[in-house]
């Protein structure tokens, strides 16, 4: 974690909070002015991409350096309800702003909207892929190309067909089922409620989830007697406005339970730990792997761990019954890659000596994560903040060995950076909007000849940061 001795200077730390209050209010504003360049009816080449890329990158890295300066010291001042109410104050005012925003090159919210709207009705959002509800030229196309045809809604659906025939026809891969555990399904459904087939309802679900976030991290940062001023890593990052306030991303609900689960490693509460990481488990399945790193090596480990097994199995039960070949679930494990930098060239080598190199990539990925999980609980860590460093290495090597990198992934890792801000999770979280130039060499000429620049430039300075956070770390090293 950042050096702990360094001091803030008594003058100096208004002069910081103030500066650093400037980066959400000017990531708000921009994405505010640009977003109406992004409705679905704008062809994307015709998108100001360029310019969206680059006002991501210049908040972003101003925000790394700002953030750097704040961690390097701890000015017990800071703990002042003034300070934190400012905190608070600045990070709200932001996300309000971007509440009626259009989502920037973002459309699984389509998704989100079906989902809610089937679960508000009653019925199983598992069952069904979208594109058994609409028929249209480029879904029946879509539907040939993966050997379906179009078939009549199932009985039942057809007044919800009707009424949700435009956010249908949008919905991105609409011949696989949904891949959202059951209590994300909770949330769409909270967020068609009140304001069906509309996005503010969803984004107020997603505030309401945020603001939880900032509260349970207080909590985490509070047992640690860590600077309570470290919360705005989280409240005033860029990245969190755009994928959560602008864009609406259903990881908000993840953050929560991680958060929950941190405060309680660092208080020993290690069973309310377990339910949190359970919970989180039911809104995305990967969280479990990370448990034994959170966890003490004794034999009530080994129970706690069943339980956590036990209870995300019960909550994602409905899900799993349902998978099939063509779930949401069984797709995203075999087939999907998206801005990735090791995967493919790990698939490349594999491609030399056999015909389904991408299933083995996969393979050697999982093994080296649960490698470094398995290899970190045996190392029997008693320190919670070193048992949380552990879990964030977990998520990085998910992340950057993983056949997908979206920007959104390097949330995840938001409330670990607060309670420990380490070097590569603040780099992580500034370079991952690079991903974004993706989109603007998909209306070039020649596309395929660049699909490598997003990718390096999203995950290259991570890699960079683990060297130098490696080299680096000394117990009186300033990333000690």
């Amino acid at each position: 974690m950042i050096h702990r001795n360094a001091k803030v200077g008594p003058r100096s730390f208004p002069g910081i909070l103030i500066a650093g209050a400037l980066i959400p209010n000017a990531t708000a504003l921009f994405l505010t002015v640009i977003a109406p360049r992004f409705v679905w009816e704008i062809r994307l080449g015709d998108r100001p991409i360029a310019l969206f890329a680059v006002g991501m990158a210049i908040v972003s890295i101003a925000f790394l350096g700002w953030a750097l300066r704040l961690t390097g010291g701890r000015d017990r001042r800071m703990r002042s309800g003034r300070a934190l109410w400012l905190v608070f104050a600045v990070g709200l005012v932001a996300r309000i702003m971007l509440i009626s925003s259009t989502p920037i090159l973002e459309d699984d919210f389509y998704r989100y909207q079906w989902d809610g709207a089937v679960t508000a009705t009653g019925k199983n959002p598992f069952l069904y892929p979208p594109a058994r509800f609409v028929t249209a030229p480029g879904i029946d196309r879509l539907l040939a190309t993966v050997g379906l045809a179009p078939t009549p809604p199932p009985k039942g659906y057809e007044a919800l067909a009707r009424a949700g025939r435009e956010t249908l026809l949008r919905v991105n891969n609409p011949h696989i089922a949904t891949i959202y555990p059951p209590l994300a399904q909770l949330g769409f459904a909270a967020g068609h409620l009140l304001t069906p087939w509309q996005l503010t309802g969803w984004k107020i679900v997603v505030l309401i989830a945020e603001m939880l976030t900032f509260v349970l991290l207080l909590g985490a940062l509070r047992a640690g007697r860590l600077p309570l001023f470290w919360s705005a890593l989280y409240w005033w990052h860029p990245l969190a406005l755009k994928e959560f306030a602008n864009s609406a991303h259903m990881d908000a609900l993840l953050l929560p339970f991680l958060a929950g689960a941190l405060w309680m490693v660092i208080a020993g509460r290690t069973r309310l730990m377990a339910l949190f990481m359970a919970g989180a488990a039911a809104v995305k399945l990967w969280p479990l792997l990370i448990v034994p790193t959170l966890l003490r090596r004794s034999r009530a480990a080994f129970g706690t761990g069943i339980m956590v097994a036990l209870v995300a199995l019960l909550l994602v039960l409905p899900q799993l019954v349902a998978a099939s070949a063509n779930s949401g679930l069984s797709r995203y494990a075999a087939d999907w890659q998206r801005n990735a930098l090791v995967f493919p060239g790990l698939v490349a080598a594999f491609g030399l000596v056999t015909s389904d190199a991408a299933a083995l990539a996969r393979l050697l990925v999982a093994a080296i994560v649960m490698g470094w999980v398995a290899w970190t609980w045996s190392r029997d860590h008693v320190a919670p903040l070193d048992r949380i460093r552990a879990a964030s290495t977990a998520i990085l090597l998910l992340i950057l060995l993983g056949p997908t990198g979206y920007p959104w992934y390097a949330l995840w890792l938001l409330p670990f950076a607060v309670v420990q801000p380490r070097l590569p999770l603040l780099v992580l979280l500034a370079s991952a909007p690079a991903y974004y130039l993706d989109f603007w060499f998909q209306v070039r000429a020649n596309p395929a000849d660049w699909t490598w620049i997003a990718p390096l430039l999203s995950a290259g300075p991570v890699w960079l940061a683990l060297v130098v956070e490696r080299l680096w770390r000394r117990p009186t090293g300033p990333y000690a």
